[in-house]
């Protein structure tokens, strides 16, 4: 009898110091949703705006020669323009059109550049505050949510990763 009780004993020793081990080898995981983040947080409505008023004179000038264009070749096509007045005017609809195609293509380039470039800086900010909310909790690994295909909520970080930036640009601002 005393056998069996000493080793009921012994493996229950095993069992409690395995579930220890495991329960320190438990990794604290949580998941982020990046495109919630990237709208929520003000620096990315800030961004936008700053966008707006860099690129708005030029798109402001590029719609002007549009509608130029679109004046010029409706005189044209109604007939409204004859004789040298409408080889003139086909010329400087010509002109008009590769000042267009090249203006746009120039907008297009630099707004694509600088929207990267404002990306970066916003993925360093969230990847900045994700770094210091996983420092603090003690959190080993962050995924993505769209990568992940069930977690539950209480798991989800973005809000915390969207006040902390939020609080960076508060900061800034003072």
């Amino acid at each position: 009898m005393f056998a069996k009780t000493l080793i009921a004993a012994a493996f229950a020793a095993a069992v409690s110091s395995t579930a220890v081990q495991a329960a320190d080898n438990i990794t604290s995981i949580a998941v982020i949703n990046v495109p919630l983040i990237m709208h929520e947080i003000p620096q990315a409505k800030a961004s936008q705006e700053a966008m707006a008023k860099e690129f708005g004179p030029r798109e402001q000038e590029l719609r002007t020669l549009g509608q130029e264009g679109q004046k010029l070749a409706q005189d044209l096509q109604q007939g409204k323009l004859t004789g040298e007045k409408a080889t003139e005017a086909q010329r400087h609809l010509a002109q008009l059109q590769s000042d267009y195609t090249l203006k746009g293509r120039a907008l297009q380039e630099d707004m694509n550049k600088r929207g990267q470039e404002e990306q970066r800086h916003l993925a360093t900010l969230v990847q900045q505050a994700v770094d210091a909310i996983a420092k603090e909790r003690g959190l080993q690994l962050v995924i993505r949510e769209t990568g992940v295909v069930y977690a539950v909520s209480a798991l989800d970080i973005s809000q915390d990763v969207i006040k902390r930036v939020a609080a960076q640009q508060n900061s800034t601002k003072k």
